[in-house]
């Protein structure tokens, strides 16, 4: 009997062995890419939606000046009139723009949520713009915090 006999067989399946291990490390990989890519699209989404608030703020002077676009997490800023279709009063251009502010949180973010206050112990006035949201990568909430002279 030949002593080569099954050599070969067991070449290719040696072969096929690393070629699996390989190919099983490379979709770890870009598993792992999908995952940090999402991460970093939150993250600029969201800086994205903070400053959206801000140039909100800015065009609207006096609701900002007292107050109006503060929001707490979870807090709905009031009924909505839209105001592309119709004239609105400031104080109903705020409720627009916070309902669709947070909105867009709520659809761009994953488990998103907003919040924004007015430092007033700075001269002007800043809007503190605050958002969080679940990263799936990291199991965990994260934060933003975004300060804005509007």
């Amino acid at each position: 009997m030949n002593a080569q006999q099954g050599v070969g067989l067991i070449e290719v399946l040696v072969a096929l062995l690393i070629t699996s291990v390989g190919l099983l490390g490379f979709a770890s990989l870009q598993a792992a890419n999908l995952n940090v890519g999402d991460t970093a699209w939150s993250r600029s989404s969201a800086t994205v939606l903070a400053a959206d608030l801000v140039d909100r703020a800015r065009v609207n002077p006096g609701q900002f000046a007292t107050g109006g676009y503060d929001i707490a997490f979870g807090a709905s800023p009031g009924s909505n009139v839209d105001c592309r279709a119709t004239s609105c009063t400031p104080a109903q251009l705020r409720n627009y723009d916070l309902n669709q502010w947070l909105d867009r949180v709520a659809q761009m973010l994953p488990a998103g949520q907003g919040q924004a206050r007015r430092d007033t112990s700075l001269s002007p006035a800043v809007l503190i713009v605050e958002l969080r949201w679940f990263d799936r990568l990291a199991q965990a909430t994260q934060t933003l915090e975004l300060r804005g002279q509007p």
